[in-house]
């Protein structure tokens, strides 16, 4: 009996995903240009497609936020930009105070800045993924966890009550507490993403998971780590896939479950070792297998510009032409190591020149670019603060002996 129940956990990992998600059908599609062959009077095309190793009608995503205790520790990080001397914002230590139960809640706030929390970066990171997600084709919820489970914004919402949802979720911590429930966060997921009965489509359904430790409810024994586990099974065997985010160093902890429970609803589980971080890996979440995406245009060397890839696998960007036939390449990579090109053959013919005296007139698809590289910089300037603050941190920490 001893050896089968030190065998088990083993056996366990290696259960099979088959009830779990759709069997993988890796495809790439290009939608503009949509004609094998086109011919366009201007140097700039606009191009937009999808692809991933999984497709679907929509997408259906419920963003599960751990607001544990323990998440209300530093980040490690100065994620609001008002230096080591910024403290809570007073507006909300003014609410916690009036209500009931707070006081030790209110003590850690005066003393921990709330918006360099560990709970501040996993709002930030939902913020930026609500914004990834287009409304047309995803229906978004929101649930945040801690001794229990409850839904914040249903599936569904806009994307205003979903901003709404994460602005109000700090005035809600006094109703929280120590505990780690990882079992009712899954099943209150699962409760909101379960299609109807009866209804049968095709909709893609996913949890994205963040925590920054390991299960604890319920208490005694392993239960609170067999109960997550049997709700990851149950959520699986509805097509539910799991992305799991393992957020700063006590989140280690638990690692061992959340690998299995992304594993068996053939999800994926990525480590956070500097919590700040989260809001740059959520931004680049990848929900539907597409590894890799390139499009060049090979008759003149030159690669996609201002190139976005979406976490249902949708893309977009802008390749330059030169006078005459264009061949362009798409080649996409997806999870299951299958690599798929579609070609695109595009004759650009200048229009016209216009009369002599006449204005210029921009080309609206120049101006496009250009905003969409402004946003796309700002971005990327953003990642590097944050990147070279977690060299600074690093630097700063004493070695171990």
């Amino acid at each position: 009996m001893r050896a089968l129940s030190l065998l088990l956990p083993l056996l366990l990992l290696a259960l099979p995903a088959a009830w779990a998600a759709p069997a993988a059908t890796p495809f790439l599609e290009v939608d503009s240009p949509g004609a094998a062959s086109s011919h366009v009077d201007g140097p700039l095309l606009e191009i937009e497609g999808h692809g991933g190793s999984r497709r679907g009608s929509g997408h259906d995503v419920v963003i599960a936020i751990d607001v544990s205790e323990s998440s209300l520790e530093d980040s490690g990080m100065e994620l609001d930009g008002d230096g080591p001397s910024g403290e809570t914002d007073p507006e909300l230590l003014a609410w916690l105070r009036d209500q009931p139960g707070s006081d030790r809640l209110v003590r850690h706030l005066l003393v921990q800045d709330f918006d360099d929390t560990v709970l501040a970066a996993e709002l930030e990171a939902a913020r930026a993924l609500v914004a990834r997600l287009d409304p047309e084709r995803f229906r978004v919820g929101v649930v945040a966890f801690a001794d229990d489970a409850r839904v914040l914004a249903p599936l569904g919402s806009s994307r205003d009550e979903l901003a709404s949802s994460l602005h109000h979720l700090p005035r809600d911590l006094y109703r929280e507490s120590s505990g780690t429930h990882y079992q009712a966060a899954i099943a209150a997921a699962h409760r909101v993403l379960r299609p109807e009965l009866g209804v049968e489509d095709d909709r893609l359904r996913s949890i994205v998971f963040l925590s920054d430790g390991a299960p604890t409810r319920p208490v005694h024994g392993n239960r609170a780590e067999r109960y997550a586990l049997d709700a990851a099974i149950a959520a699986g065997k509805d097509g539910i896939r799991l992305f799991a985010f393992a957020i700063g160093p006590e989140a280690e902890a638990g690692l061992g479950v959340l690998e299995r429970m992304a594993v068996w609803t053939s999800g994926r589980l990525e480590t956070v070792t500097r919590p700040g971080m989260i809001v740059n890996r959520l931004r680049e979440l990848d929900l539907v297998g597409l590894t890799a995406l390139e499009v060049t245009n090979t008759t003149t060397g030159g690669s996609a510009r201002a190139l976005r890839v979406f976490p249902d696998g949708s893309f977009d960007g802008f390749v330059e032409l030169q006078d005459g036939r264009n061949r362009l390449l798409f080649r996409a990579s997806d999870q299951t190591g299958g690599v798929h090109e579609v070609e695109r053959q595009v004759t650009y013919q200048p229009a016209s020149l216009p009369a002599v005296g006449a204005p210029p007139v921009e080309d609206p698809l120049a101006a496009k670019l250009r905003k969409r590289r402004a946003e796309i910089e700002a971005w990327e300037q953003v990642a590097r603060r944050r990147q070279r603050k977690e060299l600074t941190v690093e630097a700063e920490e004493p070695a171990i002996p």
